[in-house]
């Protein structure tokens, strides 16, 4: 397992936490994973994300299709999505947990691999 990853322990089964999936505000939301279990086209799933910072739960619409990766798109940008907040979310097919993993917003146009959090954040001027 990689150091990176974090193992849970659920009903039985070990999941492991993989890296964090980030969003952007005000452009498409679809980011991709790679399953546990890989379900079929026409399986009914549930994506619920929980805010990190509260107990806030969403279930948005989303559509995924499947290949040699999950694909998911969340259809409609989720009113509770703010600049930098992080979600926990779980893929479910039934009693299935398919996925484990994070998001976090950003804003669009932001350059992941050289992050700037006074980029993100325009109530403090930094110098």
């Amino acid at each position: 397992m990689n150091t990176k990853q974090k193992a849970v322990h659920l009903y039985g089964f070990f999941y492991t936490k993989n890296k964090m999936k980030v969003l952007f505000l005000n452009t498409p939301l679809f980011f991709s994973l790679i399953p546990r279990i890989y379900p079929s086209e026409n399986d009914n799933l549930v994506l619920t994300l929980r805010k990190e910072t509260g107990s806030a739960k969403i279930t948005p619409e989303f559509t995924f299709t499947v290949g040699q990766k999950l694909q998911i798109t969340i259809t409609a940008q989720p009113v509770q999505f703010k600049i930098l907040d992080k979600f926990e979310f779980e893929l479910k097919r039934g009693n299935d947990i398919l996925y484990l993993g994070k998001i976090q917003i950003l804003k669009q146009g932001t350059d992941i691999q050289n992050f700037n959090y006074a980029e993100q954040n325009e109530r403090f001027t930094y110098k």
